[in-house]
Parts: C-alpha cells; structure tokens; sequence
C-alpha cells in the first residue's frame, strides 16, 4: 500500500510533466503559426513586386533614353537637374526636333503617371503606343498622344481637341483642369487591352475603346485615317514630344498591369 506522501509526491510529477507538454505543444503551435504567416508574408511581398511602379527617370541619368527616328542625334536640349527633366524651347530657325523615348522596351497594357510643367505659350504631348519602326517618320503615325498644352496661352487652346488632357484632334476633355504655365500638373494614362484612359489632375479627362464602332467612325474622318496602324500596335514605345516649346517632367513613374 503506497504512503499517502509518495502518493503526492507522484501525482505533483504527473501534473508537472502534463504542463510541460501542453508548454512545449503550445510553442510548437505559435513557431508553425510564424512560420505560416512568414509565407504567407514571402508570397505577398512576391506578389506585390511584381505590381511595384518603375520608375523611368531615376532624376539625373539620360543615357538609356533616344530621340525617335534621329538615335544618334544630339539631345543637348534635354537636360537633368534636381530630380527634373527639362526641355529647352527650340532656337528661332532650328528644325531640331527631339522627341525623346523613354521606354527601353515596348509595353503592352501598362499606367504610367507623371507631372508636368510647361512655360507660358507653350506646347507638349506624350505619344504613347508608338511604333518605333524606321519605317514610321513621326509617331503620331501609330501611337496616340494626350496633348499637354497652356490652354490660356496658346492657341491651340481655343480648338477642341487640342487642348491640354485631350486624346489629340480626336476627343476633348470632359472639363478642364489643367493648372496654369509654370505650376505642376499630375496625370496618368492606362491602357488595358482596347479601354484607354487619359487623367489630370485626378479627373478622368478622357476615356475610349480602340476598335470599338464609335472608334472607327472617328478615325475615319479625321487625319489618321491615311495611316493603317494607327492605335493599332499591340506593344509599343511612350515618347515625351518635342513641341519646340520648353517643357519639365518628373516623378516619371510606369506599371506593367
């Protein structure tokens, strides 16, 4: 017959060793629980590089960049300083005309957004979907261009569809809201397949479907028409134009969607 204190003494080992395993079985439950959460962390972190914005302009290097049509041309009028890219006007009698591509690649359906700058008077664009193709002299001649303008000093400013936002001599803005010459715009343009969309300043200036009826009822009678590929390229170059008129850029930011 087992004393009454042995008999303690081997129940308070039980309910000690008991303890200790639901211890060590309680830790093992929290080092898996990290462990799952660690993946699950690894695998968003994967995901969302693959989403992450590139940036085209990394605020003083120039030297992955060519001008359209002209690449051994001298582009001395682009300029880097203090994280902004600049174009200089055009001298009085130049025919210098450097639009300058940005893209290393052709993209597909991508969002770039950008801001923007340009002097009183004056004139841009952004050329997007543009073949780069020597047999393409402008590249207007494929790619689209949302026209960058100083509405109030140009007159340009005074045409729909020439204006500042505007899927260029095609489709106006549904209102304006660029800022005056001189203040900085923000806008962005994506492409998704056929559906496009041009922002500014956090409006929806303009949206369309390439392809779509009203798209080629459009085309058709306007000066586009004479060039087949117009809209039409599947991947192509984004080219910041060269107007002849001082503009800046910067925070040139693109994602492949």
């Amino acid at each position: 017959m087992m004393h009454t204190h042995q008999f303690r003494l081997h129940n308070s080992f039980l309910i000690n060793l008991l303890r200790s395993i639901a211890i060590l079985l309680a830790l093992a439950s929290i080092l898996l629980l990290f462990q799952g959460c660690g993946s699950a962390q690894d695998s968003s972190s994967k995901a969302s590089s693959g989403s992450d914005w590139i940036r085209l302009f990394d605020g003083s290097d120039l030297s992955s960049y060519r001008i359209f049509a002209f690449p051994d041309a001298n582009s001395d009028r682009w300029t880097a300083e203090d994280g902004v890219l600049s174009l200089a006007a055009r001298a009085e009698g130049s025919k210098s005309k450097l639009d300058l591509i940005i893209t290393s690649e052709p993209l597909g359906d991508f969002e770039f957004s950008f801001e923007w700058n340009i002097s009183p008077g004056g004139n841009g664009g952004i050329f997007y979907m543009v073949n780069d193709d020597p047999q393409y002299t402008k590249p207007w001649h494929t790619g689209l261009e949302m026209q960058l303008l100083d509405n109030g000093g140009h007159e340009e400013g005074q045409i729909k569809t020439h204006r500042s936002g505007d899927l260029y001599d095609l489709i106006e803005s549904n209102k304006e809201t660029t800022l005056p010459a001189g203040e900085w715009n923000q806008s962005r343009i994506v492409r998704k397949g056929n559906d496009v969309e041009q922002w500014m300043n956090g409006n929806l200036a303009v949206s369309f479907t390439i392809g779509s009826s009203e798209w080629k009822e459009l085309i058709s009678k306007s000066k586009y028409a004479e060039w087949p590929e117009y809209g039409k390229i599947d991947r192509g170059h984004l080219i910041l134009q060269d107007h002849g008129d001082q503009i800046s850029f910067r925070n040139l930011k693109l994602k492949e969607l």
